[in-house]
């Protein structure tokens, strides 16, 4: 058994739970704030929960650590379903820093918005607008990742696949339904806003599916001879 792979898969579990419990009991932006308010509405949010801000945003640069380490762990079983080369994985490992990374912004312009409380409101919509940005705008790269994920699995080289082939489509409707939060600069209001049913609600809880049954699936794979081979040549 590859115990490293199943040490990734649970560690993808606590990233996604650390992510929730930042936007919610910490930021109570579940969902975000409504992109209608006015800034003073905004600042006075952030000002009522300055410490829970800068708690949540420490969180969150430690979720968005985490989940490269899941990734880690992600890519290493399609490597392996792949043949010499792994040219979707390679692609895989950049396109996840596009998705991933803007956490850590995320975070920081949440922190900004309290750290000095001198700040002008407007300001501080400012850098309330560019971190929801930084949560929901990133679809583009999430819905690359999923597929390429999708592409791995259901062409997996193995003649026991390492995760069952259902997966793979499962990512690709899983990467249509984030697909609206491409959609963010235009609208401001309805179910397509960074607050509505299909920017933000569907991509989240599709994206908490997709988790927890990768999770499944690496913790199942971890014993799969490619994976448990793979683990004795590096020993």
């Amino acid at each position: 058994m590859n115990r490293s792979i199943r040490v990734c898969a649970l560690i993808g579990l606590l990233s996604t739970f650390l992510l929730f419990v930042a936007i919610w009991p910490a930021w109570q932006m579940l969902p975000p704030l409504s992109p209608l308010l006015t800034a003073a509405e905004v600042a006075q949010h952030f000002r009522d929960h300055r410490i829970g801000i800068m708690l949540g945003g420490v969180i969150v640069t430690l979720a968005g650590s985490l989940y490269f380490v899941f990734l880690g762990g992600l890519f290493a079983c399609t490597r392996r379903m792949e043949s010499a080369g792994s040219p979707l994985s390679n692609a895989a490992v950049m396109v996840a820093v596009f998705g991933f990374m803007p956490l850590f912004l995320l975070a920081v312009f949440f922190i900004e918005a309290v750290y000095r409380p001198e700040l002008s409101d407007d300001t501080v919509r400012l850098l309330f607008d560019l971190g929801v940005y930084m949560l929901v705008f990133p679809a583009m790269p999430a819905l690359v990742l999923y597929g390429v994920v999708g592409f791995a699995v259901i062409g997996d080289v193995n003649a026991a696949p390492i995760f069952p082939r259902w997966i793979g489509y499962l990512s690709f409707w899983v990467a249509a339904l984030s697909a609206p939060g491409c959609i963010l600069p235009f609208v401001k209001s309805g179910p397509f806003a960074w607050n509505g049913l299909f920017s933000f609600w569907v991509p989240a809880i599709v994206f908490g599916i997709w988790i927890v049954v990768v999770v499944w699936a690496m913790w199942r794979g971890a014993r799969h001879p490619a994976l448990t081979a793979a683990r004795a040549r590096a020993l």
